[in-house]
């Protein structure tokens, strides 16, 4: 059986995968830029409260696609204007996932950084951990994005044909082709999540640990989206916090529960 921890503030350990790998990239970002949070902000148009309150407060969300892609793009204007042998290496090596991610948003935006890019990418290889690499070069597959009424899936089976949307991959989740995001339908989870808000479920990810946030298929289709509070051969139990209640469901009914390892606040 499967049990949850009372809930508590975030904190570090509490990091969903994709705040870890936002952050991670921020870092680098700083590191290559020699600057601070607010300074990268600033250079690339944010207001400095955005980063520096991700990077440094307990945050339900991550960073917006168009952030990341402002902040990476000023990345790549300031490694061209500084010689090669001043490039961090392992910075560099952080920034690679992003651009199967972000390239041609970047190239659209500053398209003279194209000769920096190829440069960063000839500097990568395979790696293990959470992340795993493409053999080939080539673009990574958008990820499916399902509806709390989404027919005729099979996440299992990798057959997101019937997902009504597509949306960018994260790097944390390219190693995942069963990986998916869910809007959240409600506002049962506030203040945690925000109804409209896109959720990223990692099937790959395991189920223990505390403050488990899932996302329930069931059989005959649809999807239900709560915090994980026990699992049996019988039945499922999900708790929800607006109003704080607690749901059963039977195993039977139930094709999947996937990890919620990630949000993108819209």
């Amino acid at each position: 059986m499967a049990r949850l921890q009372p809930d508590h503030p975030l904190s570090a350990d509490a990091l969903t995968a994709h705040q870890r790998e936002t952050r991670k990239l921020v870092r680098g970002m700083m590191t290559l830029t020699s600057q601070s949070a607010s300074g990268l902000a600033l250079s690339a148009g944010l207001t400095p409260s955005t980063i520096n309150r991700f990077m440094h407060k307990p945050v339900r969300h991550t960073l917006s696609q168009r952030t990341m892609l402002a902040l990476l793009t000023e990345t790549f204007l300031h490694l061209k204007a500084l010689p090669r042998e001043q490039w961090d290496s392992g910075a560099l090596s952080d920034l690679i996932p992003a651009l199967a991610v972000y390239e041609q948003g970047i190239l659209e935006l500053a398209p003279h950084v194209e000769s920096v890019i190829k440069q960063v990418q000839a500097t990568g290889g395979p790696r293990t951990g959470l992340i795993s690499y493409a053999p080939e070069p080539g673009p990574v597959p958008d990820l499916p994005v399902v509806l709390a009424s989404s027919q005729g899936l099979d996440i299992g089976g990798c057959d997101f044909d019937a997902a009504p949307m597509r949306t960018q991959r994260p790097p944390f989740l390219w190693s995942d082709p069963s990986a998916f995001a869910i809007l959240m339908p409600d506002d049962t989870l506030m203040p945690r999540y925000d109804a409209g808000d896109m959720l990223y479920a990692g099937p790959a990810y395991a189920l223990d640990g505390i403050m488990v946030d899932v996302v329930l298929a069931r059989t005959g289709g649809g999807f239900i989206v709560g915090q994980l509070i026990s699992v049996t051969a019988r039945s499922v139990a999900i708790g929800t916090l607006y109003p704080m209640a607690n749901e059963f469901y039977d195993r039977s009914k139930i094709k999947g529960i996937y990890r919620i390892v990630g949000l993108q606040r819209l």
